[in-house]
């Protein structure tokens, strides 16, 4: 597996961006436009959020550099 080099601040600005994604992810749910943008593929909605979920989790645990 290849090591990626992130400082603090990086992640945290990436943990929280993938947080805000999740977030609308919700939002097009509730408007039935999740649908639309997976209807072509076998990757869903849920699958997503589960690895963006997993992402977020491995980025606030992950040891930092300053």
């Amino acid at each position: 597996m290849t090591t990626v080099t992130l400082d603090a601040a990086d992640a945290a600005e990436l943990a929280e961006l993938l947080e805000y994604v999740l977030e609308r992810l919700d939002l097009l749910a509730e408007d039935d436009l999740a649908g639309v943008l997976f209807a072509s593929t076998t990757y869903g909605r849920a699958d997503l959020k589960v690895d963006i979920a997993r992402l977020i989790l491995q980025l606030w645990s992950a040891q930092l550099s300053p």
